[in-house]
């Protein structure tokens, strides 16, 4: 029997029973869903970052009857349009002007960490809060979208080996891992991302009609927790009829195809503009929007100081486009090192691609390109205090899907120079990723805003490899932020702290006694994690970096 490689050749199939095919497909499943559930708990933080936390209290005011906003006596707004103070929505009352589609994915998590305050009042209540949406929803989510990766390259035909290795390395070697720990959007749009790709070439494959309808239907949750999601609508749906269109031939079928997706698209699309005409009293208004216009109008921002004409879209184009590819700060070729030889691997190899995976790159390259124009002007184009560009690294993510399982293919056949750069470069990735989790993001970002010795070029990487090193050993250099004057040390100190769970917990513990047996028996919990998390990864991907003989 053959089938069609991702190189577009047709390869003879290894002759394995149906039976044993699926019991060793499902072994690999299990396995990279068991490393990256390993290390998503391993990374755990005691924060979420202040974006999901709105959104965790949006979720919290739903099924508590309580108001979205909450604004105590010691809260000053320091901008117009500061976030924490929502805007005017319909009937007078105030929301946080956000999509509703975490919000809504948190709030079985929100629940379960209030009744576990009831039963353990010792942890503070949003504490608990965070716990759960972290344990519950988080990370079985991060799982998913690796194994949506593995799923998506076996419809690529890559076989189970490399599929299985791309998409536990995808997880621990890109800026997956970072937003494993920090749950902004990008994940859970990876996973829905990825499954309408998937789902959308299954349906290409297997011409079973629900597959279209769960492309459409995964792209709606998309729109529901990011507006910009509609960026990836447009390449799902490029991909799907290329795709169609090259299989079958026929125009008709493809727009049938479209229309089929469009049909699990919808619901979920109208459930958004029904949310926000409910939320803001206007079928088309999203919360930045709304937050836009009020930014002259809504008295809560008397008195401050007026913004520039045209906010928050100031910039020109190049500023946001040059700055997410080439700035030393949030080049997305430093945080995700892996993509400029995957890309050039992707060029080398692209006459030998089938034409699916031809059509996946298009995509993916539009869909980036998408995104660079359409930050560009943005203020906040780098995302803030965020780790890398974060609106456009989910868009890196997906491009380097089949890309790295090239890379990796590649790799498994090459020997002595070759294999060990390659390998070179996927053990520099894992380190920086694991820079990443290792203290706040904000730290380097502070640095810069105080001025801190160092931080001039603002290449961030660089200061958080220094950063390390100054917690092991703070008489390494007097740049180290224990070492800096008062004026500048005290803004740091919050940030100069390794930032996993177990960490974060016992600094409280120290100031509540009571919490001390917790943080011992937290101690014991997290280092079998970390100790298994190590030695399976380092079984399972022994393939990548154990020469051949």
């Amino acid at each position: 029997m053959q089938r069609l490689s991702p190189l577009g050749k047709l390869t003879k199939a290894k002759d394995t029973p149906p039976k044993l095919a699926r019991k060793t497909a499902v072994k690999t499943i299990l396995t990279i869903a068991l490393i990256a559930w390993l290390w998503a708990i391993a990374v755990t933080s005691d924060t979420i970052g202040l974006d999901t936390d709105l959104r965790l209290q949006m979720a919290h005011a739903w099924w508590t009857g309580t108001e979205e906003v909450i604004i105590t006596p010691d809260m000053t707004p320091k901008v117009r349009g500061d976030i924490r103070f929502g805007v005017m929505g319909a009937g007078g009352k105030r929301y946080i002007a956000y999509e509703v589609g975490q919000s809504m994915l948190m709030l079985p998590g929100d629940w379960v960490g209030t009744q576990l305050h009831r039963l353990f009042p010792a942890i503070d209540s949003f504490q608990w809060r965070t716990l759960a949406v972290n344990f519950l929803i988080f990370i079985p989510l991060n799982v998913a979208a690796v194994v949506a990766c593995f799923w998506l390259l076996r419809l690529f035909n890559f076989d189970e080996q490399v599929a299985g290795l791309t998409s536990a390395t995808l997880f621990l070697a890109t800026t997956v891992l970072h937003y494993a720990q920090i749950p902004q959007h990008n994940n859970q749009l990876l996973l829905l991302v990825t499954l309408g790709y998937a789902t959308a070439l299954a349906y290409v494959h297997h011409r079973q009609r629900y597959f279209v309808l769960l492309s459409g239907l995964a792209l709606g949750a998309a729109l529901l927790i990011r507006s910009t999601s509609t960026l990836h609508v447009i390449t799902v749906l490029l991909f799907l009829a290329s795709c169609e269109l090259y299989q079958s031939r026929n125009i008709a079928k493809t727009a049938q195809a479209i229309f089929l997706w469009f049909v699990g698209f919808l619901p979920l699309a109208l459930l958004s503009r029904i949310l926000d005409y409910w939320r803001y009293g206007n079928f088309w208004a999203a919360g930045k929007i709304v937050e836009k216009q009020q930014l002259t109008t809504d008295p809560m921002w008397n008195g401050l100081p007026d913004l520039p004409a045209n906010y928050p879209f100031i910039n020109h184009p190049s500023v946001g486009i040059l700055g997410a590819l080439f700035s030393p700060a949030k080049s997305i070729f430093l945080y995700d090192p892996l993509l400029i030889p995957c890309l050039v691997l992707g060029v080398v190899l692209w006459r030998k691609l089938h034409p699916f995976l031809k059509f996946y790159l298009v995509a993916g390259v539009i869909n980036l390109g998408l995104h660079l124009l359409t930050y560009s002007r943005f203020v906040f184009w780098h995302g803030d205090a965020a780790w890398g560009a974060r609106y456009h690294v989910t868009s890196v993510h997906l491009l380097l899907i089949p890309l790295f399982a090239l890379f990796i293919q590649r790799l498994l056949h090459s020997r002595r120079l070759t294999a060990w750069v390659m390998r070179g470069l996927i053990a520099l990735a894992i380190a920086i990723q694991l820079t990443s989790v290792a203290m706040p993001r904000q730290m380097e970002e502070t640095q810069t805003l105080v001025g801190a010795p160092g931080s001039r070029l603002q290449f961030r990487l660089g200061q958080r490899a220094i950063n390390i090193a100054c917690l092991a050993n703070s008489s390494i250099s007097d740049r180290c932020p224990s070492q800096l004057p008062p004026k500048i040390s005290d803004h740091l100190k919050e940030y100069n702290v390794i930032s996993l769970l177990p960490f974060s917990f016992s600094q409280q513990a120290n100031t509540q006694p009571t919490l001390a047996p917790s943080a011992r028996v937290l101690w014991v919990i997290w280092g079998l994690v970390v100790a298994i998390a190590i030695v399976s990864t380092v079984l399972y991907l022994r393939p990548l970096f154990v020469p051949v003989a």
